[in-house]
């Protein structure tokens, strides 16, 4: 039992090490010199941008605790609040990305007296009803875009790939809520392997089946997450619309839309990257490049100032986490 204990103890040490470690190269990275220039350009009105991704994050907060089911009762808003931006900045500076940061989002909620397995059926849950009220979004802005003036722009940009992708993100859709929709038993697990792979399986297909039958059972709850994620990402979009607004750029909330569902497209293909660095710098430049925003250096005062709200969050991350870490947390495996 001591060496188990002692096992857990270094992958969790190992795993802090590689978030610390991440972080400060984050940090030396960012350009701090350049942001606070930035900064000091839009004033005070950086505080609409913080502003606009709280809420945001709040309505990201409010789609989990929908999918908790009867233990939303345990926990409130702010409380839950707080877990899901832990998660959130622990996934961002993560290798593993979304994956250590559900589930420590799972691990903390168990100190409200909420079981852990519920705890990661939620997370998985939701971040179902995420995934998808995004790739919704986000094929409705690229229909928009394609019967705008700018499509002649984006496709000398694209070429057809930009059709393709978004077939292939439609086909994705349809076929999981086909599968969700689709009537099929649960499959038995009667395989005696019980190695690490083998576990790790039988745990994902579990979490799947836990989704289809909470979509199954409690309809109008997985809904109400995804309108409720749809709401996080339409005002989540807000920060590039106000961004290139308080940079004099003329631009319209659609732009903004289409330019943060298509970054955060990018970023997940460099979500193995701490932090995303470079990933989102270089998705911003093209992506504005592409709608027709090219101007001087508008592409790198776009990246300092998201890269401020993030340094900002970031912190307030950190700080709930010191927080939280002052009272004991038991995990029930």
């Amino acid at each position: 039992m001591g060496k188990l204990i002692t096992s857990r103890q270094l992958i969790k040490a190992v795993f802090l090490l590689l978030i610390l470690t991440s972080m400060i190269i984050f940090v030396i990275h960012s350009d701090l010199s350049a942001l606070k220039k930035e900064l000091s350009t839009i004033g005070y009105r950086f505080i609409f941008i913080v502003f606009t991704t709280l809420v945001a994050y709040l309505f990201g907060t409010l789609a989990w605790w929908v999918c908790l089911d009867t233990s939303k009762k345990k926990i409130n808003i702010l409380e839950l609040f707080a877990v899901r931006q832990i998660g959130e900045t622990v996934g961002l500076f993560n290798p593993t990305s979304i994956i250590a940061g559900d589930l420590l989002k799972a691990e903390l909620i168990t100190r409200y007296d909420i079981p852990l397995q519920q705890g990661l059926s939620s997370v998985a849950i939701s971040r179902i009803t995420a995934i998808l009220s995004q790739l919704s979004i986000f094929l409705l802005a690229m229909i928009w875009l394609m019967l705008s003036p700018l499509k002649n722009k984006v496709m000398q940009y694209t070429g057809y790939a930009i059709y393709v992708v978004c077939v292939v993100l439609l086909l994705f859709v349809v076929l999981i809520f086909y599968w969700l929709v689709s009537t099929k038993t649960t499959p038995k697990n009667n395989s005696a392997d019980t190695s690490f792979v083998s576990k790790a399986k039988n745990q994902l297909q579990k979490f799947l089946w836990d989704t289809k039958d909470f979509y199954q059972q409690q309809n109008k709850v997985f809904w109400y997450s995804y309108l409720l994620f749809a709401l996080h990402w339409l005002i989540g979009s807000l920060e590039f619309y106000l961004i290139l607004k308080f940079l004099a750029v003329d631009v319209r909330v659609i732009h903004g839309l289409i330019l943060d569902m298509s970054v955060i497209l990018f970023k997940s293909a460099g979500a193995f990257i701490p932090g995303q660095l470079g990933v989102e710098e270089i998705s911003n430049k093209l992506l504005l490049s592409t709608i027709g925003i090219s101007g001087g250096s508008i592409w790198l005062s776009v990246s300092l100032l998201r890269r401020g709200r993030q340094v900002f969050w970031t912190a307030i991350g950190a700080i709930f986490y010191l927080c939280i870490k002052r009272k004991t947390i038991h995990v029930t495996i």
